[in-house]
This record gives C-alpha cells, structure tokens and sequence, in this order.
C-alpha cells in the first residue's frame, strides 16, 4: 500500500469518528462480499451439499479459547452497542460503497490456570494472491485524526482504545476480552481467501501461533 493510499485511509477513519460520515469510494469490479469461516469450498455436489456458512471461526489452546468473527455493518453495530450506546462506527461506509476495512471481533475467554499475553501488532492478514495487511493501531488512528484537522484528539483516541485491541493486552486466568481488530480493505477483488496469523500468544509463559482461514462469499450488488 503506497504512502498517500494509507494517509488516505487513516483520514478516513479518523474522519468517521465525526458526527459526518465518510466512506471509501468502490473500484468498478468490486462487488459486495461477506467472509466466512474456512477455506473456499469445491462445488458441492447433490450427494455432498456445502454445510452452511459462519462468520465465526474459534480454537482452543490449552484452556484458551480464541473466537474470530468477521465483522459487517449490523455486528459492528452490535459490538459497538455493547460497548457504548453513544459510539459511532468508525468503519461504516455509504451504500454501493466498499468498506474502508477488513474488520473482526477477536475474543479470547481464559480458562487457563494463568496470565495470556497477546500481542496485536504481530498478527498479519494474508490473501491468497500474497497482499498482506497489519492491524490498524492506535498510532495509524491519532496521525489520521491530526491530518485531517481534527480539535478533539483526546476523544478519538479514548474511542479507540475503547474498541480496538491496539498494544499487548494480558488476559488474567478466568477473564474474557473481546475487541475489534481492522485491517485496511485490500486493493483489487481478485482475492478469494485469507489467513489472519497470530504469531505471538502466550499461554502460561509459552508462545503459540494460531492462524484462521476465511473465504470471501459474494453478495448481489
């Protein structure tokens, strides 16, 4: 992603956190899309129909359960409820726009016997056509809101911290986090899958990695 593009996005999210909207403009081929869980199925057969679709994936991982749901409009609007009644999606786009971010809900429940250590900044989203993008953090939002001139960057950044898991979060034993985590909207629609990889998770004082596999599943325009 060149440097303008980016500066481009990080205005626009910041901007989404005013009482205007902003949104992301659809390159001629886009077409509206949803992601689900796994890799993309072969053409069911009659005898082996395709089982149905989630926008949820989850593991397990000694006592640590990891949940990944692929977040559209309606279930940002439900996290962010539950969050704060008041909060304004910053991610929401204009109709027949494309949305300016790949977003999920991440939640970890612990029911290990000790501390898990996560670390956002070192997930990465991959396609199958080899675009990699990183989570948006806290530094993106803040120098966004600052470009665009934003009088209020307390407010954003308290916002943010509010929905985003931006620095490494310690998830005590028997507790549950849950928060968004945003990766810019990959350029081209060519892409059929993607892999999300943690490569740092630390369950008891050791390091694991966990990845999720989702497919993209096409919506009428």
């Amino acid at each position: 992603m060149s440097f303008r593009s980016k500066r481009v996005f990080l205005v626009a999210v910041a901007l989404a956190w005013a009482p205007w909207s902003f949104s992301v403009p659809s390159p001629p081929e886009a077409q509206p899309y949803r992601l689900v869980a796994g890799s993309l199925p072969k053409k069911p057969s009659k005898d082996h129909p395709a089982p149905p679709s989630t926008p949820q994936a989850s593991t397990n991982l000694k006592g640590l359960t990891v949940t990944l749901e692929y977040a559209d409009a309606a279930r940002r609007a439900a996290f962010l409820k539950s969050v704060d009644p008041e909060l304004k999606d910053p991610f929401a786009s204009r109709p027949g726009s494309l949305e300016p971010a790949i977003v999920f809900v991440v939640g970890f429940d612990n029911q290990s016997r000790g501390d898990v250590q996560f670390q956002p900044g070192n997930v990465v989203l991959v396609s199958n056509h080899g675009d990699r993008a990183f989570p948006i953090d806290l530094t993106d939002v803040y120098l966004g809101a600052e470009r665009a001139g934003g009088d209020d960057l307390e407010r954003v950044i308290d916002r943010t911290t509010k929905i985003l898991f931006d620095s490494a979060t310690t998830i005590p034993g028997g507790a549950h986090r849950a928060r968004l985590i945003a990766f810019r909207q990959l350029e081209g629609s060519k892409w059929k899958e993607l892999q999300i990889h943690f490569s740092f998770l630390q369950i008891e004082g050791e390091t694991h990695t966990l990845s999720f596999v989702f497919h993209k599943e096409l919506l009428a325009p």
